[in-house]
């Protein structure tokens, strides 16, 4: 009898525990339209007059051999409540402290039990509608809205006019139609950068910014798996791997993932290690994204120096300052 009180009390436990996590992370304030603060002012630190990305010495080399800072999972932060983050901050501080790269995943929300249980927090029942967000392998673990997001990338793009970016979308659940209308109804079009082949040649950070076509958007995932020559690509967004080659992550090497190929424009560092329950890790970034870490790692790369470097917890160590530094070594 007391082993069975004692079952039942652990259960109800375990239930009020649940229905806690569930208030925490599925209550009105999940909902990123509900937000009535407004629009963070995104003026980036670091710039000046006549710079191009925080550097003078930037503006006359082509974008390709500029060293850019990028955002791993950029979407996935503590701030915006997601589980298993892979950010402390959301991406909006990111580019304010320097950022200039944010990799996107986009994917369908589409009744899952998150789903129900926010819409039954917000009032609205069970609508079963789908919907573009920007999650990491499921909506249930954390969704931002690209309403919100695109917008806010727009405003600094307005705010900020020598900056330029990039962003690298991973395609999920086969949201390429839905992410290209949501980039479109953004206004973002106006900024992106457009050639007319896939065999680019990278203009210069000046020319961009004197063009106004700022950024760059790359993707890969379902629908746009293969190269834009053989695919026809939404306008703007290009096939990642027609033009990077990249490293592994969870390791220190500068192996190249995959065939290593000649003439490839950017040569991404993927610089984040997960813990043994492949999950991201902030005790892992604070040795990674150390100035001695990311060092040590690119001098293994030879005379190929990476130009894009992505980490998780964007905020740890001494990655915007390491940029900083490569990027002022390049044109020595």
């Amino acid at each position: 009898m007391g082993c069975g009180c004692m079952i039942g009390s652990m259960l109800c436990l375990v239930a009020l525990v649940a229905a806690a996590l569930c208030t925490w992370r599925f209550g009105p304030w999940y909902d990123e339209s509900t937000n009535t603060q407004g629009t963070p002012d995104l003026k980036a630190l670091n710039t000046c007059d006549g710079c191009c990305n925080g550097l003078k010495s930037n503006c006359d080399l082509p974008v390709s051999d500029v060293t850019f800072a990028m955002v791993h999972n950029a979407q996935s932060s503590r701030a915006n409540l997601f589980a298993a983050y892979n950010n402390l901050k959301p991406l909006e501080e990111a580019l304010i402290a320097g950022y200039r790269g944010l990799m996107l995943d986009s994917c369908i929300c589409d009744g899952s039990i998150g789903e129900k249980i926010t819409n039954y927090f917000n009032g609205e029942g069970n609508t079963g509608e789908n919907y573009l967000g920007f999650c990491h392998t499921s909506c249930d673990a954390g969704v931002r809205s690209p309403v919100k997001v695109l917008e806010n990338i727009k405003t600094f793009l307005d705010v900020n006019t020598n900056e330029v970016l990039i962003l690298e979308f991973e395609i999920i659940d086969n949201s390429l139609p839905e992410l290209f209308a949501a980039i479109d109804d953004s206004g973002l079009d106006e900024y992106i950068y457009h050639s007319t082949s896939t065999d680019v040649e990278w203009p210069t950070m000046q020319s961009l910014i004197d063009a106004n076509t700022r950024l760059l958007l790359f993707a890969h995932g379902d629908g746009i798996d293969s190269s834009c020559t053989e695919i026809d690509c939404p306008e703007g967004i290009y096939y990642t791997f027609d033009h990077f080659q990249q490293t592994n992550w969870n390791d220190d090497t500068c192996d190249v993932k995959g065939n290593e190929r000649e003439g490839i424009g950017f040569f991404l560092m993927n610089h984040w290690k997960n813990n043994d329950a492949d999950l991201p890790s902030q005790s892992n970034a604070e040795e990674f994204n150390t100035y001695n870490a990311l060092m040590d790692r690119v001098k293994k790369c030879g005379d190929r120096i990476p130009n894009i470097i992505a980490v998780d917890f964007w905020d740890v160590g001494d990655v915007l300052p390491f940029v900083a530094e490569v990027n002022e070594k390049n044109v020595e």
